[in-house]
């Protein structure tokens, strides 16, 4: 491993982390609290039974929508419609355990999963047909499909996928036939006391195996390889005859479906219904979780874990301290994904003040 390797992977990331674990410590001192609440939340989130189910349970839908943005950006392309491709994904289950109630879990289960993927990748294909075929930038065009899916969704909550039995903005339940595995009962299973009363559930399996699906899809087949070579320099892949057209769609389709994923983690596996504002903005936290990755699909494991674990710390500070709100949580949380997020720039920084020492 070179010096620069090392700088970028390991030291980047501690830098980042340290300078937004201070700024934490200074709000909590600013609102009158004890910075101990940190190592507090730190330990429950990393080395509980309890708190580790929760950040798994996070990182789950991080790599899946980390993945989704990683995949666009080798091919050139920015995909921010994650969030809405994630929700079309929920609403998939809840219209296939609405169609088909009655089957057993062995087709119900992969059913579901299929449903979620081809809602994802539908809602996916809109934008990549868009850039396509008209040139419409892919950035606008995702942001817009986000407002539209999750308004349509929300109104699928509260209309006819309504459950009338309650006030709440959800849906009907979905059938035990169609109930993911929890990890606590896996492990049962196997004689192990891990996770119990915490939502992660094998869906965790699933971002794990598309993980390492998309490292193999990207980097040893030919569309890939087609992939790629578009990404780095589309006009000579047109000329060598790749058709950066049907890339694009591919791309964007294979990005929803990965997206899709996260609504079989949330209905499946842990509401076993759909609710409105489901998601804590996991579409938009993958862009920081695929960059901080460099866009590598095992390497989004690790960051997406990193950024579970701050999602997790966040909520067991609000839970701590009656001095943090939710809305001061958010502000923490907010503020370690922005240093972990922004690492290269301060490293471009601290690059430039050694340089200018070194002629002083």
């Amino acid at each position: 491993m070179t010096p620069n390797s090392f700088k970028h992977n390991f030291v980047g990331p501690l830098m980042a982390v340290a300078i937004a674990v201070v700024m934490a410590v200074l709000i909590l001192m600013a609102l009158g609290e004890n910075p101990y609440i940190l190592w507090e939340a730190f330990t429950h989130t990393f080395f509980t039974s309890f708190g580790l189910g929760y950040t798994l349970f996070y990182t789950t839908p991080l790599i899946l929508t980390g993945l989704s943005v990683a995949l666009c950006f080798h091919a050139g392309l920015f995909n921010i419609g994650a969030e809405g491709q994630l929700y079309l994904g929920a609403a998939g289950v809840i219209a296939t355990s609405l169609l088909f109630p009655s089957l057993p879990s062995f087709l119900a289960i992969p059913l579901g999963i299929i449903f979620a993927m081809l809602a994802g990748a539908a809602w996916g294909a809109i934008a990549g047909v868009l850039k396509a075929k008209r040139g419409s930038h892919e950035v606008i065009v995702t942001i817009l499909l986000n407002f539209i899916g999750i308004t349509f969704v929300n109104y699928l909550i509260l209309y006819p996928f309504k459950n009338t039995e309650v006030q709440n903005p959800e849906t009907w339940p979905i059938g035990n036939n169609y109930f993911l595995i929890p990890l606590s009962q896996f492990f049962a299973h196997l004689g192990v006391d891990l996770f119990k009363t915490t939502p992660v559930n094998v869906t965790l399996f699933i971002s794990l195996l598309a993980a390492v699906v998309c490292y193999l899809f990207l980097f040893f087949t030919s569309w890939g390889y087609e992939i790629r070579a578009v990404g780095q320099n589309p006009k000579a892949a047109k000329v060598s005859g790749i058709s950066t057209m049907n890339i694009t769609i591919l791309v964007f389709m294979l990005s929803g479906a990965l997206a899709g994923l996260v609504g079989v983690n949330e209905v499946m596996g842990f509401q076993h219904k759909l609710i409105e504002g489901f998601s804590p903005q996991y579409g938009f936290t993958g862009i920081a979780v695929a960059l901080m990755a460099r866009n590598h699909p095992l390497g989004i494991i690790i960051t997406a874990f990193l950024f579970g674990a701050v999602h997790n710390s966040s909520r067991e500070i609000e839970f701590l301290s009656d001095k943090v709100t939710k809305e001061i949580a958010l502000v923490l949380e907010a503020i370690l994904i922005l240093f972990i997020a922004g690492q290269y720039y301060f490293l471009s920084l601290w690059d430039r003040f050694r340089k200018r020492d070194s002629h002083v």
